[in-house]
């Protein structure tokens, strides 16, 4: 057996083990279930952007920025209308962390800068996914993640079939214009069948105005994770996931798909 056979074996059997568990509590009555999985994802993938964007930092100072981060996509998603406060917050407490160690004034807005990315990049967009499960529907925010899914997974196997034409060379070299191609295609399946079968009330302009633009900015959400992986020279966010890497690595495309969605669903519909 290959070493891509096998990698992609064990990306599906991880696929396997962890999807069912993601839906439960997607579709649990209940949120709280739901944030709770989404906080975890967002705690170790502020570990993996530390680890990638400030590892020459103290550990004091990389571990304020996780918790900065974690408190503001906890304020976010329950107390949506404080928005503002939060956000408010996360800059005041992101300054006075970083105030202590600021011996070197000419380098201090890189460090600002850099954790800044981090609290909202992470905090604030993955956020988006327990907004649309209380204020929209559940069914919403499921959608949210298997668009970013199949994009991914039509993406992956329309490049390896058909893939002649570099999309980002530079920043990522193995995805290709056919690829993205093939992802907006499983994209729009996807949307297809939740029309069918879990949100009837979808509009052909609905499936249109989800599909597409999820087919956007999923694969500007990778590339943003790969320029972040590049410049800190590593190959992955980290090995949580047999198969997949970071969680990072797992979530990058959906932290802009569920941010889209969740603004579609509730402002822009």
């Amino acid at each position: 057996m290959t070493r891509e056979r096998k990698s992609l074996l064990v990306r599906a059997a991880t696929a396997a083990v962890g999807l069912p568990v993601v839906a439960a509590l997607v579709f649990w009555r209940a949120p709280h279930g739901f944030i709770a999985l989404c906080l975890l994802a967002a705690v170790l993938g502020l570990v993996e952007f530390t680890g990638l964007s400030m590892a020459g930092r103290p550990r004091a100072e990389r571990a304020a920025v996780v918790l900065i981060g974690a408190g503001l996509f906890l304020g976010l998603s329950l107390r949506p209308g404080l928005a503002l406060a939060w956000i408010f917050a996360s800059v005041l407490a992101l300054g006075l962390a970083l105030l202590p160690r600021a011996r070197e004034p000419r380098e201090a807005w890189l460090r600002l800068a850099s954790a800044g990315f981090g609290v909202f990049y992470v905090g604030a967009l993955l956020a988006a996914l327990p907004l649309l499960h209380v204020l929209v529907a559940p069914s919403w925010a499921a959608l949210a993640i298997a668009l970013s899914f199949a994009n991914d997974t039509g993406a992956y196997f329309a490049g390896r079939a058909f893939g002649k034409h570099k999309l980002a060379p530079a920043i990522s070299p193995s995805k290709t214009v056919e690829g993205a191609l093939g992802g907006l295609l499983a994209g729009l399946a996807v949307v297809a069948a939740w029309r069918v079968w879990l949100l009837p009330e979808l509009t052909l302009r609905d499936c249109l105005l989800v599909g597409v633009p999820s087919a956007i900015v999923g694969p500007a959400g990778d590339l943003v994770e790969s320029l972040l992986k590049r410049s800190a020279g590593a190959k992955d966010s980290g090995r949580l996931v047999p198969g997949h890497g970071g969680i990072l690595d797992r979530i990058d495309a959906l932290l802009f798909v569920g941010a889209y969605v969740c603004l579609y669903a509730t402002q822009l519909r």
